[in-house]
């Protein structure tokens, strides 16, 4: 059973869910359930973080250890798979210090970096000691998805043409949640990239505000062609509509999963044994675990994830110069205040 340390303990760590639910949205609640790995340690810089995760989780997790600061944490643990959940603009300097202590793996929160010179340095340095980093683009994991993605690679709806995403809010905060699920159908080859988007508010000194989308295309090397329309579609946000030459897949974590054929008759899923719900974090880490005893790599972890980052910098350099852009970004420094 493989060791993990959990850096952060905002909302996406431990307080999206409680430990009642049977598939909680957080780190913590996947790895209760997972049987592959075990919640060792946890690290806070804030006190009542660490205070309120004792109270929801302490008797969960009566045994783990708590830290004042990541550092502290990583020379006291060995640890095999630290999760990186501070916010936005701390992942760059939590995540070099995780890459030093040489853990086995690496599960980072989106959005990875702020700039893609961050993400550059992080890739080199992650790649000289072979550790995988895996990002959170955690509806990815959401089990029906996952079996419709195997149904749509092996055939269903022939061959994939467009990917069409729902979805709004920041380009790498919250968006690229859906710009994942286009990847996730479409193939984590994008080429270029054309947007529109609007900047609102400020930033902190050394930063630049992030702006919303409002529109996207991507065009892939295979062919396929990616597009967010906003979150105008019959179901809201964080779906995707996949259209094949035999059919379409509907599939997002909030929906039933959904296909049809070529003439718009719905396809009987039932045959295909769609698996029952479970927390997306324990399949993540599940993943990871498999990749660890010899498996192939988790999905969103190395060049899928650098694919998804790029596509998302991408967008906000069309929306700032009203350009397509070529990936990748020839613009590497560009510092946003991704904060999601």
């Amino acid at each position: 059973m493989y060791q993990v340390g959990v850096i952060g303990l905002g909302h996406i760590a431990a307080q999206y869910s409680t430990p009642e639910e049977e598939a909680p949205y957080c780190h913590v609640g996947g790895l209760r359930y997972s049987n592959n790995v075990e919640l060792v340690a946890v690290a806070d810089i804030a006190e009542p973080a660490r205070d309120e995760f004792r109270t929801v989780w302490g008797k969960v997790f009566p045994d783990i250890r708590y830290y004042g600061t990541s550092t502290a944490l990583l020379e006291s643990e060995q640890i095999d798979i630290v999760a990186v959940c501070v916010r936005g603009p701390a992942h760059f300097a939590v995540t070099m210090e995780v890459i030093q202590a040489h853990p086995k793996a690496i599960f980072l929160e989106k959005p990875p970096t702020c700039s893609l010179e961050e993400m550059d340095i992080i890739v080199a340095a992650a790649k000289a000691k072979n550790i995988p980093i895996t990002v959170s683009y955690s509806r990815h994991w959401c089990p029906h998805i996952l079996q419709l993605q195997e149904l749509v690679h092996n055939g269903l709806i022939g061959e994939v043409k467009t990917v069409v995403g729902y979805g709004s809010g920041a380009f790498l905060s919250f968006v690229s949640h859906v710009t994942d699920l286009i990847c996730q159908f479409a193939g984590y080859c994008p080429e270029t990239v054309f947007a529109r988007g609007r900047v609102k508010g400020d930033a902190p000194q050394g930063y630049e505000p992030e702006p919303n989308i409002e529109g996207m295309i991507i065009e892939f090397s295979n062919g396929v062609t990616g597009i967010h329309i906003g979150n105008e579609g019959e179901h809201g946000s964080f779906y995707v509509d996949v259209f094949g030459t035999e059919g379409r897949v509907q599939a997002g974590m909030y929906i039933p999963p959904a296909a049809y054929d070529k003439e718009g008759h719905p396809i009987d899923l039932s045959q295909y044994n769609m698996p029952a719900n479970a927390s997306v974090f324990q399949i993540a880490y599940d993943q990871i675990a498999d990749y660890l005893d010899g498996g192939p790599l988790p999905h969103c972890t190395n060049d899928a994830w650098v694919a998804v980052n790029e596509i998302g910098f991408a967008g906000i350099e069309s929306t700032l110069t009203n350009r397509m852009i070529e990936l990748p970004n020839a613009n590497r420094t560009r510092k946003v205040f991704a904060n999601g």
